[in-house]
C-alpha cells in the first residue's frame, strides 16, 4: 500500500471496548479504502504521535478525563490538534446531547459532532464518508490547478520564445 495514499485515523477514546468496536466497524465499512486506525486512551498519548503520523481524521471523545481524572478533556485536545494542523478533520464524540457542547466543539474547529446513541457508528461512518469525499475533491482540485499552471507556463514559454526569436533572429520568419 502506498503510504502517500494511506488515510490515518486516530480514535481518542478512554473506553477501550468502545474504541475497539468503533475501529472494527470503520474497518468493515471502509475495507477497500487505504486506512490505518490508531487508538489512544488519552489526549496526551494522541498528541505524542500526532506530528509523527499526521492523521487526516481524529475521532475524539469529549470526556477523556472520566477514567483518568488528570487527563485533558476533548476540547483541549481539539485545540492542540488545530494548533498543529488546521487541515485535520475532527469528529467530536460524546455521550451528552447538549447544544452547548456541540456549539463549543464547532467553535473550536470540529468538523462534526456525534452523540453516542444507538446510531452512533452509522453517523460516524457517514461523517467519515463526507470527509473522504472532501479529501478526494481537494486532491482533484490540486491536480487541475497544477495542470492549469503548467499549461499557462508552457504557453508563456512558447510566446516568449517566439518573441525572442522575432527580436534576435527576425530573418527566421521571412
Amino acid at each position: 500500500m502506498n503510504s502517500n495514499n494511506q488515510i490515518n485515523i486516530f480514535i481518542v477514546e478512554d473506553n477501550k471496548v468502545f474504541a475497539l468496536a468503533l475501529k472494527a466497524d470503520i474497518e468493515s465499512n471502509f475495507e477497500k479504502m487505504p486506512i490505518k486506525i490508531h487508538s489512544f486512551i488519552t489526549g496526551e498519548t494522541c498528541m505524542q504521535k500526532f506530528n509523527q503520523i499526521k492523521p487526516q481524521v481524529v475521532i475524539l471523545d469529549y470526556h477523556l478525563n472520566s477514567k483518568f481524572t488528570d487527563a485533558i478533556d476533548g476540547i483541549k485536545v481539539l485545540d492542540l490538534i488545530k494548533a498543529e494542523s488546521k487541515d485535520t478533520n475532527v469528529i467530536m464524540l460524546t455521550s451528552e446531547d447538549h447544544i452547548d457542547i456541540a456549539l463549543k466543539s464547532f467553535q473550536h474547529g470540529a468538523f462534526d459532532y456525534v452523540v453516542k446513541t444507538e446510531t452512533k457508528f452509522r453517523k460516524i461512518n457517514y461523517s467519515l464518508l463526507n470527509i473522504f469525499k472532501m479529501m478526494s475533491a481537494q486532491k482533484a482540485s490540486n491536480r487541475y490547478k497544477n495542470l492549469l499552471v503548467a499549461t499557462f507556463l508552457c504557453i508563456g514559454l512558447l510566446i516568449g520564445g517566439a518573441i525572442a526569436i522575432q527580436l534576435f533572429a527576425p530573418y527566421l520568419f521571412l
